[in-house]
């Protein structure tokens, strides 16, 4: 698999509203069912996986109300010769 590329954006604010249905003797909650997303744009999305662990990915389909950040030149480390 190849890593996916990533730019740095403006700080942006998100809210997940989640409903859990389990908490340990803890007191972890856990078997989060996500009820809204409030983010930049309409296009935000959460997911819990049932297998996650508690993780909860936020995802966008579009960059509207984003700000992308300049990148910084030479950031990417030194070029490696190829062998081949």
């Amino acid at each position: 698999m190849k890593a996916t590329t990533k730019r740095s954006i403006a700080p942006v604010r998100l809210t997940v509203t989640v409903e859990a249905k389990r908490i340990n003797e803890n007191g972890t909650f856990s078997s989060f069912d996500v009820v809204s997303v409030k983010g930049p744009n309409s296009s935000m999305k959460a997911v819990c996986p049932p297998q996650g662990g508690g993780s909860i990915y936020l995802k966008t389909q579009s960059l509207d109300n984003i700000e992308l950040m300049p990148e910084e030149a030479g950031k990417s480390g030194p070029v490696k010769t190829k062998l081949f």
